[in-house]
């Protein structure tokens, strides 16, 4: 344990990946060490679940393809490998996974497969699939239950869509979510309601858009989504409003419009361009509700076009500046927060998970014993 908080103490030293950018900026927020925990996984790691759900958050091995149920202490409670065809299994394209209501639940192309907090199976259900193909790897943590028979997903669909010929006069056609419903007379969830994008912003534009993936959650009653390539805040209410009921720009401190949505698809001449938009642009990757309506995101303020030629120049990657987000709901204001320094590595992707009151882990490689990883349980704290 000494060598742990040794460990940890060091990595606080210096806030943040890089210090840049607007330093005037106030940083009313901080991030305090107070605690540190011990995750006896040998293999590389992301968290499934953004936030502790029950007492445990649920965590996939990449090398194996396993999924653990770790506890709060850090100790794995169990491990999950029901990879199949069988009823009581689910297959390698599993696209959504979670934690809800002392289950953990995946969510394959062909149904949803419920396990209890043991990992012994507790029932399958079949859903009304769209045509969607999943994924193999690690899943997205977005099946958002509001009850035991509905939850929402982000539409997988939208994704691919900058690749679709024709794809701008489909916007309209194709949702950003999808709301299920457990149906007494057919057995299965069913598709019941649908989101779709603001017509009047950016992303529904007569202009070609990298990625139109989003990060959602639920919060006081309604769907929150953030695009990832902007910092604008839409909510629905689900079942209610097929467009958003109103939006918000965060004004995210140094995050950038995005540039490269003028060309009309990636190529063999521009693929050079759209891998340098891909580094020059801000993007957010984790968003998490708090408690109060608040929020907490972790973003990247992207490069400079002069930061992004001169490291390819240097043959080094390019790697932009990442920074943590909280939003006060009760004072309607954000704040940007350096985040606990991660060695040589820009962020914390998917290494990161909310442990409730103010209280975040974050998992840092462990270069002196591979066979455990050190968890740093942070406390968010008001200068």
């Amino acid at each position: 344990m000494r060598l742990l908080i040794l460990l940890l103490s060091l990595s606080i030293i210096h806030f943040g990946c890089r210090r840049g950018g607007n330093e005037s900026l106030a940083n009313e927020y901080h991030f305090e060490l107070v605690d540190t925990l011990q995750i006896n996984l040998m293999y590389e790691f992301g968290f499934v679940t953004k936030s502790m759900v029950d007492g445990y958050m649920l965590v996939y091995t990449y090398h194996d393809g396993v999924f653990h149920l770790i506890n709060s202490t850090g100790k794995v409670q169990k491990s999950i490998d029901r990879k199949g065809e069988g009823p009581r299994e689910y297959n390698r394209n599993l696209p959504f996974a979670t934690i809800f209501n002392k289950m953990i639940v995946f969510m394959d192309t062909r149904k949803l497969i419920f396990y209890d907090l043991n990992g012994e199976w507790v029932k399958s259900v079949s859903y009304h699939n769209l045509g969607s193909l999943g994924q193999i790897g690690i899943p997205e943590s977005d099946l958002l239950f509001i009850d035991s028979g509905r939850f929402v997903v982000p539409n997988q669909k939208i994704v691919d869509l900058p690749n679709v010929s024709g794809h701008l006069t489909m916007l309209d056609t194709i949702p950003l979510w999808i709301e299920y419903k457990f149906s007494d007379i057919t057995g299965k969830y069913e598709k019941a309601n649908v989101g779709f994008m603001d017509t009047t912003g950016i992303l529904y534009s007569s202009l070609k858009y990298l990625n139109y993936k989003s990060m959602m959650w639920f919060q006081d009653g309604f769907l929150c989504q953030i695009p990832q390539l902007t910092d604008i805040i839409y909510r629905y209410e689900v079942g209610r409003s097929l467009y958003p009921l109103d939006k918000v720009s965060l004004k995210i401190p140094n995050f950038k419009d995005p540039i490269g949505l003028e060309v009309e698809a990636l190529t063999v001449d521009n693929y050079q361009f759209f891998n340098k938009s891909a580094a020059v642009n801000s993007f957010i990757n984790y968003v998490v509700p708090m408690e109060n309506g608040s929020f907490f995101a972790i973003y990247s303020t992207g490069l400079s076009e002069f930061e992004y030629d001169k490291l390819i120049e240097d043959a080094k990657p390019p790697e932009g500046e990442f920074y943590g987000y909280y939003f006060d709901n009760i004072l309607s204001e954000g704040h940007r927060v350096h985040l606990p320094q991660n060695g040589v590595h820009p962020s914390f992707w998917k290494k990161v998970t909310y442990l409730g009151q103010g209280r975040f882990l974050f998992v840092y490689d462990n270069e002196i014993e591979r066979d455990y990883y050190i968890g740093g349980v942070f406390g968010l704290k008001k200068m």
